[in-house]
């Protein structure tokens, strides 16, 4: 009697066989949307089907963990079209026999279809810290990974904002990224490449997020506070959650009733955090205080300068120089040194200058270098302990 499960295998192998003659070596970009379309449910092996573009995301092969069950249907796509086979259904178990056959007919992309987009990412937030340490990948190819794992469960906050497992699973996150980071500057460099150039609430949140921590990093806060840190700055903006759609991306000026709105955030940011109760008091200090200014003339307390925490400090310089480095409804992104140049005439006093600093040193320019303490001025004060 014919084993089932060796039968799915050997129409795995024909299909790999299949793209192969058709493609070989060639693994032709399909970037996903949000648009799903056909249900993978009714694939068939070998199947044949005729996608429009977005249907269908490709992920890089090595993204697919050894001896890991999947939840998602694996596709190859054949070269110059947008037909794509079924290789593989979800729930199997890939094996290095199965990768080293992918690889052995040049393929170094799978796809998975629109739908399956969620589990994927879920799939990879499970093994974040075994591919962080997985060495055959590249630096931009793990880098990759982190942003669009970071950047997916972002979104699923600022939705569902109220759900505590979603920041449970925050935390792990930011302790792979922490760890990814950690592991030199070329990492930092991959994931400021991959960084989306628009401007959204959850991939703003990502990219303070990394520029923070590795700011954060030079300025030797321990493992621990790179952790709580991060925390704070994915977090930062979950109290848009609250604003409206309408004010959020509004292309012009707000109105003084809109911009009273939009000053709320941080405040709602705190209280949403605080009632799920798992995110720390000075993870919270982030998300209160990172549109505080050291003039005393930020919100929504006028803290003074002694008055905010370090990691506040730190999420204000990342959040403004994210925010001009990113196309906004209302204008055109900067680039990175006339961003910072920007930043250095009309906003020096806001911002903790030692900090200011190590962005410019940090990012590689010192045309723009500006004379600053050492870091004792910003290490010594470390602002209030609770928000």
């Amino acid at each position: 009697m014919t084993d089932p499960e060796e039968t799915k295998e050997q129409a795995a192998e024909q299909t790999v066989g299949q793209a192969a003659e058709e493609a070989p070596g060639q693994a032709a970009s399909a970037e996903a949307e949000e648009t799903p379309q056909a249900s993978s449910d009714e694939a068939v092996l070998g199947e044949e089907i005729e996608a429009a573009e977005g249907t269908f995301q490709r992920i890089p092969l090595q993204s697919l963990r050894l001896d890991t069950y999947t939840d998602f249907n694996l596709y190859l796509k054949l070269a110059n079209t947008n037909r794509y086979v079924l290789y593989r259904n979800a729930n199997l178990l890939f094996t290095e026999r199965h990768r080293a056959k992918l690889q052995e007919n040049a393929v170094k992309h799978a796809y998975i279809s629109a739908e399956d987009r969620m589990r994927y990412f879920r799939y990879l937030e499970g093994r974040l810290n075994e591919i962080v340490s997985d060495g055959s990948l590249t630096a931009t190819e793990t880098s990759r990974i982190v942003y669009e794992c970071s950047t997916h469960l972002v979104r699923e906050i600022i939705e569902k904002p109220w759900v505590g497992e979603n920041i449970k699973r925050a935390e792990g996150l930011i302790c792979n990224t922490v760890d990814h980071l950690l592991q030199g500057a070329s990492h930092l460099k991959a994931m400021i490449s991959i960084m989306s150039a628009d401007y959204y609430t959850y991939t703003h949140s990502v990219n303070v997020c990394v520029f923070g921590v590795a700011l954060g990093q030079r300025v030797g806060l321990s493992g621990q506070e790179l952790n709580e840190l991060g925390i704070g700055l994915l977090l930062h903006d979950v109290g848009k959650s609250e604003i409206s759609k309408e004010i959020l991306n509004k292309p012009g000026s707000l109105t003084p009733e809109e911009w009273q709105e939009m000053k709320t955030h941080p405040a709602r940011g705190v209280e949403i955090l605080k009632n799920t109760q798992q995110v720390g008091p000075n993870s919270l200090l982030v998300v209160g205080q990172h549109h505080e200014k050291c003039t005393g003339k930020g919100y929504p307390k006028a803290l003074t300068s002694d008055e905010i925490h370090i990691y506040a400090k730190i999420a204000s310089v990342a959040d403004v120089f994210d925010a001009l480095t990113t196309n906004r409804s209302y204008r055109k992104a900067l680039e990175s040194f006339p961003a910072l140049r920007l930043m250095r005439k009309e906003m020096i006093r806001d911002f903790n200058p030692g900090l200011f600093r190590e962005l410019i040193q940090m990012l590689g320019s010192r045309e723009v270098l500006v004379s600053a303490p050492d870091r004792e001025d910003y290490r010594s004060s470390r602002g209030r302990a609770a928000a």
